[in-house]
């Protein structure tokens, strides 16, 4: 259920980072995809340099377990 500060906290532009990194395996991932990019080379996400860029830096300092648990 939403509350009165649910609002104030997305028009002020303090929300959640978001990132769709989980795993230590595919925080490695996106870092060799990103190298790829810098490289000049295709790379297998469809995801632009900044956006790899944004989504390991907010990955950065988490604790992460090695695998994805599956569900």
């Amino acid at each position: 259920m939403t509350g009165p500060g649910c609002g104030k906290l997305k028009r002020s532009g303090k929300h959640r980072k978001h990132t769709p990194i989980v795993s230590e395996k595919q925080q490695g991932f996106f870092g060799a995809e990103l190298k790829r990019k810098r490289e000049g080379k295709s790379g297998k996400t469809g995801m632009s340099e900044a956006e790899l860029a944004r989504h390991l830096e907010e990955s950065k300092g988490k604790k992460l377990p090695l695998k994805r648990k599956k569900r």
